[in-house]
């Protein structure tokens, strides 16, 4: 029984699937998940300014712009990124996961406010 146990766990270990490479020409995970997190964000506060009249299509757009800029990329590579995520779910998974609590996080920091 003593024997069966590491064997089990190397088998399961060795069964976990191998993470698609992330092309040089694609924004890499760390930083794309700071652009969505930063786009999620944008797209809350232009929904909450057209409550007063704003339009929320142009707001989306100007901030999208804002967070390309601070991040040194462009919206034509942040397309084609996110089109290569969105074919490898089990990164747009992992990516999101993070995300998720990463917004999580900061709404909970501001409700202690």
């Amino acid at each position: 029984m003593k024997h069966i146990i590491p064997l089990l766990l190397l088998f399961l270990v060795s069964c976990k699937p191998k993470l698609p490479e992330v092309p040089k020409d694609v924004i890499p995970m760390e930083t794309m998940k700071v652009i969505l997190a930063d786009m999620h964000v944008a797209d809350a506060v232009a929904e909450t300014k057209t409550q007063v009249g704003a339009n929320e299509k142009e707001l989306v757009q100007k901030y999208d712009e804002q967070i390309f800029k601070i991040h040194g990329t462009t919206r034509e590579a942040f397309v084609k990124s996110f089109s290569f995520y969105e074919q490898n779910p089990v990164l747009l998974n992992l990516m999101y996961d993070d995300i998720l609590n990463d917004l999580s996080k900061r709404e909970g920091d501001i409700s202690k406010k």
